[in-house]
């Protein structure tokens, strides 16, 4: 799956605001397969090592820790800057992390936008109270052996990508840490596939060293 499909999906999922009720099933064990972080990836291996998204997704333990081949550190982006528009300037901020598994059967990734990763004080979470203006976030799951051309992933028929936002009747995220560039936290709550299939996600846990792209936009 190429970076234009994944941002089109982003931007589908941010813009959607509601969609009609569906059955809702729960996923069954069988639909996922165990694969754990590699040796040389995991916690306190080899400087630049440890970058991973992980999760218990019913009960199974999934790892993703294999970037993908998309360049311009689009798998691993903290890009920020201003909006430049003549009625005046707004900050914005883009945050990708996106890993696949080793056997390169599923996706996972985290996009969130206006973060304000530079000002915050950590620990925080999402959904809270006070967020920033047009903060938000979702995990993403994906069957790379599902992948098709014409893949939609909020159509009935599709019964193997996973997503869920930020909020409260879905996921709720923690951001543990950013300090010398990783970015850590958990996550934990309901995935949904366009079927209505549900899957609990427990223990979900990140930690990705962004790249730091600093970018205006000018708006005419």
């Amino acid at each position: 799956m190429n970076k234009y499909s994944i941002l089109a999906l982003l931007i589908f999922f941010t813009l959607i605001s509601c969609k009609k009720d569906r059955a809702r099933e729960n996923a069954a064990p069988s639909d996922f397969t165990t694969c754990n972080c590699s040796l040389k990836n995991d916690e306190g291996g080899a400087a630049g090592a440890g970058e991973y998204l992980k999760a218990n997704i019913i009960g199974v333990q999934v790892c993703a820790d294999i970037k993908g081949n998309f360049g311009n550190s689009f798998d691993n982006m903290f890009m920020y800057g201003l909006i430049k528009r003549p009625s005046g300037d707004t900050y914005y901020d883009n945050v990708h992390m996106i890993r696949y598994t080793s056997d390169g059967k599923y996706m996972m990734a985290i996009f969130m936008e206006n973060t304000h990763l530079l000002t915050k004080k950590f620990p925080y979470e999402l959904p809270r109270s006070n967020p920033e203006f047009c903060e938000i976030g979702s995990f993403q799951l994906e069957n790379q052996q599902k992948i098709t051309p014409n893949m939609c992933s909020t159509c009935p028929d599709n019964y193997w990508h996973y997503y869920g936002s930020f909020f409260p009747t879905q996921l709720r995220f923690t951001a543990d840490k950013f300090e010398n560039g990783f970015f850590e936290g958990r996550f934990e709550g309901t995935i949904s596939t366009g079927s209505g299939k549900n899957a609990m996600v427990r223990d979900g846990r990140f930690r990705i060293r962004l790249a730091m792209i600093n970018s205006d936009v000018v708006v005419p």
